[in-house]
């Protein structure tokens, strides 16, 4: 038998500011409350659904490493790295993040955090776009 989970509110058009309807219009074969029960049940990471990270901590995450400009993944002070998460805890959400990149997978370290930047937050490297094409100060 297939029960509601709680958090399924069919008048609900925005949890965890997130646009259901949009992405139902965009999906144009499942409802807002459909998707949003389809991303909390089957799509989002098994670390959310436990409670041990959140989804914007994936902004955050991908954030510090794009700013760290770490050459490879044993570079990357993990401990330190967030604030509030354990070393742990961030190497095994970013492990999970860089399975689901497909080919991508296989690329190097710098590859893969921009590759997840483009996919999680594309303002990020226009940022550092910008930042890189000033010119140099002697």
């Amino acid at each position: 038998m297939f029960s509601i989970p709680k958090f399924y509110n069919f008048n609900v058009q925005l949890r965890d500011n997130i646009g259901w309807q949009a992405i139902s219009d965009t999906v144009a074969t499942r409802t807002h409350a459909d998707c949003c029960y389809k991303w909390y049940t089957k799509l989002s990471s098994s670390m959310v659904k436990e409670g041990v990270w959140a989804d914007v901590d994936d902004f955050r995450l991908l954030n510090e490493l794009y700013m760290l400009d770490a050459c490879c993944v044993e570079d990357v002070d993990w401990d330190n790295l967030l604030e509030y998460r354990s070393g742990e805890i961030c190497q095994k959400r970013w492990r999970q993040m860089v399975n689901h990149i497909g080919e991508h997978g296989i690329k190097s370290f710098i590859q893969q955090v921009e590759v997840l930047a483009k996919r999680y937050c594309p303002e990020l490297l226009e940022t550092r776009e910008a930042f890189d094409s000033k010119p140099l100060i002697s």
